[in-house]
């Protein structure tokens, strides 16, 4: 079982204290690679003793547990909002672009994704707290694609094909940002996006954002 942490309601110091580990994990992770990341070098980047982990966190695998749980909530709140367009074509851009979002779409954000999902001493945590997450993702992108094809009954309109597509774009620019340090910022990704949907459906090239 996943280690969980203590179910207590927080002060706003320990909140405080607990959000400023996670982002150190994220940037130890960045730096030294999960298998490269301790509770020395994660307490020193967020300014704690190691007994201020153990006393939040349990272990390293709680540590890196929560701050797995506190990304997907961070990206969910993200993509979430674009379900209430009730276009559905919006609906589908407004999915895309919360992919490169500042708050999800940082480098370091990635390296830690990257990570999680290269080590295989890594996958087992990610797969226990991510799957669920993912999953929940693909289905609002695939019924935001259904609902634009039945909205359009008169074109050849495959919405599994066409989510795959979008997505698959989106996993292959944010492993671009990845590997290639700052040829690719943020923002041309995402333009890069909007240009491979246009392509995808050229009809609606005019609704589909820059």
């Amino acid at each position: 079982m996943t280690p969980q942490i203590a179910d207590r309601a927080l002060s706003p110091t320990s909140a405080r204290t607990q959000a400023r580990i996670v982002e150190a994990v994220v940037e130890a992770v960045a730096q030294y690679g999960i298998s490269g990341t301790t509770l020395a070098n994660v307490a020193t980047l967020a300014e704690v003793s190691q007994g201020v982990l153990i006393f939040h966190f349990k272990s390293k695998e709680g540590l890196f547990a929560e701050t797995l749980r506190r990304l997907i909530e961070e990206y969910q709140q993200g993509w979430q909002a674009a379900l209430e367009e009730p276009d559905p074509l919006q609906r589908i851009v407004g999915l895309v672009r919360s992919d490169f979002t500042a708050p999800v779409c940082s480098r370091k954000k990635l390296a830690l994704w990257f990570a999680f999902w290269g080590e295989a001493g890594a996958q087992p945590l990610y797969n226990e707290i991510c799957a669920k997450s993912e999953i929940h993702r693909y289905e609002a992108m695939i019924s935001a694609c259904r609902a634009f094809c039945e909205t359009n009954k008169g074109e050849t309109c495959d919405p599994a094909l066409l989510a795959h597509s979008i997505d698959a774009m989106t996993d292959g620019l944010w492993l671009q940002m990845h590997i290639s340090a700052k040829s690719l910022s943020r923002t041309d990704a995402r333009s890069m996006a909007m240009a491979h949907l246009r392509l995808l459906l050229p009809k609606w090239a005019a609704a589909i954002p820059q």
